[in-house]
């Protein structure tokens, strides 16, 4: 009975623990938050990206993760002998239902980058997905009009209307 128990609580004490994974991806989410977006951009302001993603996604909700940078199947598990890259990813949805998701590089599993890197700025609107260069150029991607469609041009003087005219069959050249 004793013995049970005391495999019991180990179990739940082990259990309890958070792994070293999970600790490896939330600090790594905690540094990419903490990027200054002027070390991607110049143009930017010295902001952290948290700060820059929050303001252009109009206080939307921002999901951060971690993963391999779309190098193998998004597990991060070190088995095979490598050090696979590690990604952070932010993803939010703007108005108007666009999504907007962010890669930023940060190293690998056991070894940060001194300097992460922009990896891809991508925008999904309406099922169709645009890469953006740079990440100064997400504010003018999210808050630009919406394309208007050109206008019918006027029928050339001489040319024939596609369209009758007080009741005549065809129009004729003037």
């Amino acid at each position: 009975m004793i013995l049970s128990l005391w495999v019991l609580l180990l179990t739940v004490c082990l259990w309890a623990q958070p792994s070293s994974t999970n600790k490896t991806e939330k600090a790594a989410i905690r540094r990419a938050k903490n990027l200054i977006v002027s070390s991607f951009d110049r143009s930017l302001p010295n902001v952290s990206l948290e700060f820059f993603l929050k303001n252009e996604g109009e206080g939307a909700q921002i999901k951060w993760e971690v993963n391999d940078c779309g190098e193998q199947n998004g597990s991060l598990a070190t088995n095979d002998r490598r050090d696979p890259p590690m990604c952070v990813e932010a993803e939010f949805e703007a108005k108007n239902r666009t999504a907007v998701t962010v890669l930023v590089s940060v190293g690998t599993v056991n070894r940060p980058s001194d300097v992460p890197a922009l990896v891809r700025v991508t925008i999904t609107e309406s099922g169709t997905s645009r890469s953006v260069r740079h990440l100064g150029a997400l504010p003018a991607e999210l808050h630009r009009p919406p394309p208007r469609l050109p206008r019918d041009l006027p029928v050339p003087v001489g040319a024939v209307s596609p369209v009758p005219n007080d009741g005549e069959r065809s129009q004729k050249i003037c």
